[in-house]
């Protein structure tokens, strides 16, 4: 009998955003003497990185705690692990809300390293957020900022390079206020320009439009961030805004647009992320937010009917002045469809221009599925690598974009 045999067989199941899926592979990373399994087969232990950012997030971890725990002994971690830490518990079941603390428990220590399993690493550049929107709970599970500090995110990013990557894409719970909690200036400029240097494509992740300085517009215009930005944009209605305590009003937010915009030679692509039915949300409320989503060139958002946090300001104001769920239900749809509207359109306008693709995996005998510099997927026909830089002429068929090598 090998040694291998007597290894610990650990699973792992992630929920949530980016960060949470870059803590996984963190944590996968850290653990030695360990086997890492698929959560399809047998394993010694199941760890769950959970989300607790919507009603839904937390039934999803609780459904599979309870699956898996059947299976083996479950580590719960992540977001939803710290909101019920000391309230909840489960069968054959360990809630360790801090992923530094499960490396420890598994007999490790935890660094800031990762296995990059797609062919564009996700990497945590800060935690935390101290911007307590009414409806937000991730602030107090999250707890105040915390930025890597910069020589670790370039030693990071030189190993990224190293493993011949191409593309990397900075990410956190608030990208936009990296460096704030450190003493030597560090901003997340700093942060795009190292991962320019040394990797090349840079993609940030969601950034709040106050928060796009003008080094990142400078950066933008001499081509140092990928055309592609997700900016968080929650209601167009300012009333709405200003209940939610969101820092900015629609002008601001539409000149943030408009100026990145002006850094490009074409059409960047512009996605965000909007809550319907938040507490008093009227419909002629709503109407506004759908007139300034229309107005303006997204290319995807995604749209979230509004879910009631305990401990945040809006709970209240959901008791007092909710918008009824079906309402909710039915406000999301209207503004989904034109969401859909605007990523058919913005895929439309591709047709018969040039672009270099990440190729991401293989789909078919000679196709591959890849992703562009405004984070369109492509189905490119021939034989390629996975991380593989490939430059495509583009075509819209039957409602997606297929590349062919130039």
């Amino acid at each position: 009998m090998n040694s291998s045999e007597h290894r610990l067989k650990v699973a792992f199941y992630t929920f949530g955003c980016k960060v949470n899926l870059f803590e996984s592979d963190q944590l996968k990373k850290s653990l030695s003497g360990i086997e890492i399994v698929s959560c399809d087969n047998d394993a010694d232990i199941f760890v769950i990185n959970s989300c607790a950012v919507t009603a839904t997030a937390e039934s999803q971890a609780r459904n599979m705690v309870r699956r898996l725990s059947k299976r083996g002994k479950v580590i719960l971690t992540g977001c939803y692990a710290r909101k019920i830490k000391g309230i909840e518990t489960f069968e054959n079941t360990e809630i360790v809300p801090d992923i530094k603390d499960v490396a420890e428990m598994l007999g490790s220590s935890l660094s800031y390293d990762a296995f990059f399993t797609r062919s564009r690493p996700f990497i945590k550049i800060q935690s935390g957020c101290d911007q307590f929107c009414a409806y937000c709970i991730i602030p107090y599970l999250r707890g105040p900022l915390k930025s890597v500090p910069l020589h670790e995110i370039k030693a990071l990013l030189e190993k990224i390079r190293d493993e011949n990557f191409k593309e990397v894409v900075l990410t956190g719970i608030h990208i936009g206020k990296y460096g704030k909690d450190l003493s030597d200036g560090s901003t997340l400029a700093d942060v795009v320009k190292a991962a320019y240097e040394t990797v090349g494509r840079v993609r940030m992740g969601s950034l709040e439009s106050p928060e796009i300085d003008e080094r990142l517009f400078e950066y933008a215009k001499d081509g140092m961030i990928l055309p592609h930005w997700h900016i968080p944009l929650q209601s167009g209605c300012n009333k709405t805004l200003e209940a939610m305590r969101r820092p900015y009003r629609t002008d601001a937010f539409r000149r943030s647009v408009e100026k990145v915009i002006g850094c490009y030679n074409s059409m960047p692509a512009f996605g965000t992320d909007v809550i319907t039915g938040f507490p008093g949300e009227t419909d002629e409320d709503f109407d506004e937010t759908a007139k300034f989503i229309e107005s303006l060139p997204f290319a995807y958002g995604h749209v979230f009917p509004f879910s009631s946090r305990p401990g945040t300001p809006a709970e209240k104001m959901e008791k007092e002045n909710p918008v009824p769920k079906q309402l909710k239900k039915e406000r999301a749809a209207v503004l989904r469809d034109i969401f859909q509207t605007k990523k058919e359109n913005f895929m439309k306008s591709l047709e018969g221009t040039t672009d270099e693709v990440i190729i991401e995996e293989k789909i078919d005998e000679n196709l591959f599925a890849s992703t562009s510099s405004k984070y369109q997927t492509v189905n490119v026909k021939g034989s390629f690598k996975p991380r593989e830089l490939v430059k495509v002429r583009l075509s819209f068929e039957k409602g997606r974009l297929c590349g062919s090598k130039t």
